[in-house]
């Protein structure tokens, strides 16, 4: 099930308590990010301070080449883990690896790029009090999106080809916005296998398989970056795994209610 909840819907109707929410965690994946990490850090960590629960914020330096993982580690901050690997993985594997050391009951995925306005993030937390995943969009009517009309028009195409060839019913896969219940993420996570862009389009895939109850919010997103030629062959490739496990092999309803599947290498063990 999707629903759309629209600003005025999270300013005026949801009554939940953040608080009663428990605690959250919010896993930040970057890639050769020393001119943005501190700033990315530092907005979340302000946020967060101002919503009256437990936090942490996870970094997961993907095998960065520059400063990144030097800086990260030198804010000395209570409140932020850095996690960090030699080689690069791909935001997948990134992502994978920060929710596999939560231990809160909430989850985000929080690009480390500094694109998105986090204005929103009480709200959106709250949103998770009616769904397993809440989902912030670009496509939502309500949504804020500065970046350029190349990046619009490919995402718009992407998420075509997205919904004809997995059956999501999303318009928007790929904002580096989403919060998970935490027992919801771990259902899902025990079958992804993508590594790197498409890993969001995975997680979706099998959210809906699994019948979980996603929200879609809106967004304020300013950014200037475009996928390179190779990025955009690597996301169709995976896509094209993803349909094929989905259509053709049927693998994804086959196991996912084993505990360990046959034949089967997930990105990181649970």
């Amino acid at each position: 099930m999707i629903l759309n909840i629209t600003y005025n819907y999270l300013l005026c109707n949801i009554t939940v308590m953040v608080s009663k929410l428990g605690t959250v965690s919010v896993v930040m994946p970057v890639f050769n990010g020393e001119s943005v990490i501190k700033k990315s850090i530092a907005q979340a960590d302000e946020k967060l301070r101002n919503i009256d629960c437990s936090y942490e914020i996870i970094v997961v330096d993907d095998g960065s080449r520059d400063a990144t993982r030097r800086i990260a580690n030198s804010l000395k901050n209570p409140n932020v883990r850095v996690l960090s690997y030699d080689v690069n993985q791909g935001k997948g594997f990134a992502l994978a690896m920060g929710a596999l050391n939560t231990v809160s009951d909430y989850v985000i995925f929080l690009d480390g790029d500094n694109d998105i306005n986090m204005n929103m993030l009480k709200r959106f937390i709250s949103a998770l009090d009616h769904a397993d995943i809440v989902v912030a969009s670009k496509r939502h009517p309500d949504s804020v999106v500065d970046v350029p009309v190349l990046r619009q028009f490919l995402s718009l195409g992407f998420n075509v080809l997205v919904r004809l060839m997995t059956g999501i019913k999303l318009w928007d896969t790929q904002v580096g916005f989403k919060a998970f219940r935490r027992d919801a993420l771990i259902d899902i996570m025990k079958l992804v296998s993508v590594r790197k862009y498409a890993f969001d389009v995975e997680v979706l895939t099998i959210a809906t398989l699994l019948k979980k109850k996603v929200v879609v919010v809106p967004v304020e997103i300013h950014g200037n970056a475009l996928f390179g030629g190779r990025n955009i062959v690597r996301m169709f490739v995976d896509i094209l795994g993803i349909a094929y496990r989905l259509r053709v092999k049927k693998w994804y309803q086959k196991n996912y209610k084993k505990k360990a599947p046959s034949k089967y290498k997930p990105i990181i063990r649970w």
